[in-house]
This record gives C-alpha cells, sequence and structure tokens, in this order.
C-alpha cells in the first residue's frame, strides 16, 4: 500500500511539473500505467440567496493495467530503450465494477453505466463527514440495498446483484439528499 501511495505521489509531482514519465521503479515495480481524466462539471449553487451556477473542471486520475514484461536482465550493452507498457484489455469483473466518491454533499460515479448482474460498488469517502450509499431501482418499492455509514477518508465495498433499469443512488444521513447528495445509475 505505501509503494502505490508513493508511486501515486511521484506521478502527480510529475504531472505538476510538465514531465509524463513515470519513475522507473513505478513501471517496474507498479502493475498500472497512470491515466489523467477531466470532465466539465456544471452545478447550481445557492450564493447569496440567489441560485448560481458554477462550471469546474474535475480531474481524476485511473490505473490502467500494465502486462508484466519478462524477467530477464541485460546487459547494460545490451539495454534498449524501455518499451511502452502495453494495456491489459478490460476484463468482465472489471467492467461491473463501479466507483463513487463521495464528498460535501454529491457523489462521482467513475462511469454512468454498467452492466446487469453482479457489480462491485466502492464507496471512497472523500469528504469531511460520514457518509453511506443507498441503492435502489427506480419503480420498486422495499428496502433499498445499502453500503453502510463509511468514515471520512475511508472505503468500503459492495457487491450487488443488480437487474436492468433506472437505480437512485442517495446518502440516508440527515440532510445529505436534501443538499444534493443523490444521482443515478444505468444497468444495462
Amino acid at each position: 500500500m505505501r509503494t502505490v501511495a508513493a508511486t501515486l505521489l511521484t506521478a502527480l509531482a510529475l504531472v505538476a511539473i510538465g514531465s509524463t514519465a513515470l519513475p522507473a521503479e513505478a513501471t517496474a515495480a507498479g502493475e498500472c500505467s497512470w491515466q489523467r481524466h477531466s470532465k466539465r462539471v456544471v452545478k447550481h449553487v445557492k450564493r447569496h440567496g440567489r441560485l448560481r451556477r458554477v462550471v469546474r473542471q474535475r480531474h481524476w486520475w485511473t490505473c490502467e493495467a500494465v502486462a508484466a514484461a519478462p524477467s530477464a536482465t541485460p546487459t547494460p550493452a545490451q539495454e534498449a530503450p524501455a518499451p511502452l507498457p502495453v494495456v491489459a484489455p478490460e476484463t468482465e469483473a472489471e467492467a461491473n465494477r463501479l466507483g463513487v466518491r463521495s464528498l460535501e454533499y454529491y457523489f462521482v460515479l467513475s462511469r454512468p453505466t454498467v452492466q446487469a448482474g453482479e457489480v462491485t460498488i466502492e464507496l471512497n469517502n472523500q469528504g469531511e463527514d460520514p457518509h453511506n450509499l443507498n441503492l435502489e431501482r427506480e419503480g420498486e418499492a422495499g428496502e433499498p440495498q445499502q453500503i453502510p455509514e463509511t468514515p471520512s477518508l475511508q472505503r468500503n465495498v459492495a457487491h450487488f446483484q443488480l437487474t436492468p433499469g433506472t437505480y437512485r443512488l442517495w446518502c440516508s444521513l440527515p440532510e445529505h439528499e436534501e443538499k444534493g447528495m443523490q444521482t443515478t445509475l444505468v444497468v444495462e
């Protein structure tokens, strides 16, 4: 865990100074290639008694799996430039994995849709307050499926059997849903 965090911090520092190459220990020891993503986010917030439109750029990093290289050690005379890492194809298990980042007071989904069947959902609470995640198919009554309350800066993972449809996700802690902590997920 410590080496992954160190690799991530090193990669972020390199990008901040303009370099795009990862250090040798990151590509040799790690099994991922870090990819930066951006998304335009529009929120409506109440400021000074009026509803305002706020537009921001959200940035996040994902770790793309890299195929392991053979462990033969060439002599210094035989060393060639390091080959570009190969990104492994997405497996079915990875296709049905959903990351949900929670902050005050909204959720950010790693993808808007997932495939029907067993879905692994990871709630990553990056906010200052504890949050939970309730999941309910629109139009169905009954007990919602739930990831329990997750403390600040912690993660919680759960597996759910989901059928096709549109699902409503929300935080059921007092006043969190009213403050905008809700979103939708499409299961195909």
